[in-house]
């Protein structure tokens, strides 16, 4: 594997769904082995994180396809929209 084919893969919107994953992981793990309190406000980690992990998934899918898996300008546009994303949520 180049250099290149991994940096396709790796870009901000896949580490995005990487986080997304892990709120799932982290509210299914709270929701199977958690106290009362715990198993009652855990499940907004999963209902929140698969439209996370599904909507880089996505967005990543249709910019690699757009832009025929330039490496380059696959990362451009994911940090910037990985930019405004992270602004917009420090701002609210």
């Amino acid at each position: 594997m180049t250099i290149e084919k991994l940096l396709t893969w790796v870009t901000p919107l896949t580490l995005g769904a990487l986080v997304g994953l892990y709120e799932i992981l982290h509210g299914l793990f709270y929701m199977l082995y958690g106290t009362p309190e715990q198993k009652r406000d855990y499940p907004l980690e999963i209902v929140l994180g698969i439209p996370i992990m599904a909507v880089c998934l996505l967005s990543h899918w249709i910019i690699g396809r757009l832009t025929h898996s330039n490496t380059r300008t696959i990362w451009i546009i994911e940090s910037i929209l990985a930019s405004f994303i992270i602004y917009g949520f420090y701002q609210s």
